[in-house]
Order: structure tokens, then sequence, then C-alpha cells
């Protein structure tokens, strides 16, 4: 059976995004992964079935043609209060869902098969899945970088001697799967 897994990014001192939902950075592992990033990166293509995420994670990624060259060619679902006016460019295939979290998951479940339910985006569809005690795992990436934007120049300054990167740069990351294992 399918696994609900909340796969998302997040840096050293817990941030899954910059303050107006902006990446900041924290996905560039995606895009260039090498080592055991890579793998786990590939392991997804192979295990994902359909995506979930929430409608301002999809905004975000339409505002950068985020879809037009998805590597996910498997069903996406967007939880929603309103439908858009036309669908992003390469998410026109998106079922946009307004109805609910168990909605969504009772959709995605009718056409994912033995591969992954996996909520990809949103830090409030995220909780609502934790909340409601739908998750059955979640996957951490670490991305070593912190997301504070203004550092005071000594913390700055130790922090660049441990190796942390301001946002926006990109330095290999770690993945950390937490089970729910009953």
């Amino acid at each position: 059976m399918a696994k609900v897994i909340l796969d998302m990014a997040m840096s050293l001192d817990g941030f899954i995004s910059g303050p107006n939902g902006e990446d900041h950075g924290l996905r560039d592992y995606f895009f260039s992964p090498a080592g055991p990033t890579a793998e786990v990166i590939e392991e997804g293509f192979r295990t994902t079935g359909t995506i979930l995420m929430g409608r301002r994670a999809y905004d975000n990624g339409a505002a950068q043609d985020g879809f037009a060259e998805n590597p996910y060619q498997v069903p996406t679902f967007i939880l929603t209060h309103h439908l858009p006016e036309q669908p992003a460019k390469g998410a026109e295939s998106f079922v946009f869902v307004t109805d609910g979290i168990e909605s969504a998951l009772e959709q995605a479940r009718a056409v994912t098969g033995d591969r992954h339910i996996v909520i990809g985006g949103g830090a409030n569809i995220a909780q609502q899945y934790l909340h409601a005690g739908l998750l059955d795992e979640i996957q951490i990436h670490l991305v070593h970088t912190c997301s504070v934007m203004e550092f005071d120049c000594s913390i700055r300054l130790a922090l660049s001697q441990l190796g942390w990167k301001k946002p926006g740069s990109s330095i290999p990351s770690e993945s950390h799967t937490c089970d729910f294992a009953s």
C-alpha cells in the first residue's frame, strides 16, 4: 500500500522557505545533486506516485515557470480555496481540490497504485496532514544553510568558520527520514 510522505527541504535553523514563501536556495540541492543526495532524488522519482501541494507552493512554482520542465510526471493535486483563472505553464493536468485534505488524499490514493503519495509543499498543508494523523513518514532534506536574513557580524564570522552558507548559496544537503511505523 502507498505511504503518505511529507517531503521537504529545511535549513539548519528550521525554515522551509523565506518570509514570503520564496525559496532562498533551499531547493538548489535538487538541481545539481551529487553522491547520496542524487541517490535520494532518484529514489523519489522511482517511488513517487502522486504529489499533493498547497496553493501557495503552487503559486510560487507558477511564478517561476517551475512546472514547465517538471521531472515528476505523476498526477499532482493542489489544495486550494479558489481555482486559478488558468493553470500555470506545465501544470495543465494538475487537479485543483477545494474540499479539503481528506478529499485530496482520497483522490490521490485512487490513482497512485503502489507508489507513494508525496506532500511536497507548503507549511500549512504539511501541518494539516500532520495534525490529522495522515502521514506515514516525514523526509527532511537538511540543507546546510541558515535562512535568517540578518546576522550580527560575530555570528556571521562564526557561521562561516563552521562552513555554513548564507541563503541562496548551495552546498550539499542531507536527507533524513522519520517513519511513523505503528
